[in-house]
């Protein structure tokens, strides 16, 4: 009996640590979001997201190769989009996120050059105007 009761609370261990280490990782509310390389005269790029209605919601940075960067988000419509510090830009990609999912974005490669005036790199900071 004890040899049964030992294999089943075995058993029951073993299954319950599927059940949650299964679900941890794969099933996390947010956006995976797959950035490329951030060019070298950029100065740093930053990665924003904001509400649908273009409300911010929070930053993330990088540099360097390519890469994805994981953000736990609520359930929602978000705008993504990516800049580098001394001009480049990704355009707004709208995405859903649903409760319990995981949405995944690449941005591509497209790096476009507007001009961004007052800004001072790195750091994304405005400057006044003079």
């Amino acid at each position: 009996m004890a040899v049964f009761l030992c294999g089943l609370v075995t058993a029951l261990g073993g299954l319950v640590i599927v059940l949650v280490l299964g679900q941890g990782s794969a099933n996390w509310t947010g956006v995976a979001v797959t950035v490329p390389s951030c060019p070298a005269d950029a100065q740093g790029c930053r990665l924003f997201i904001a509400q649908a209605d273009g409300a911010p919601v929070l930053h993330a940075d990088w540099s360097g190769a390519a890469k994805t960067l994981d953000v736990q988000l609520p359930a929602g419509s978000y705008a993504i989009s990516s800049q580098g510090c001394s001009g480049y830009e990704i355009a707004n990609n709208i995405v859903s996120v649903a409760s319990g999912a995981t949405s995944k974005v690449n941005l591509g490669t497209a790096w476009e050059m507007p001009r961004f005036l007052d800004r001072t790199c790195p750091g994304f900071i405005p400057t006044p105007s003079g």
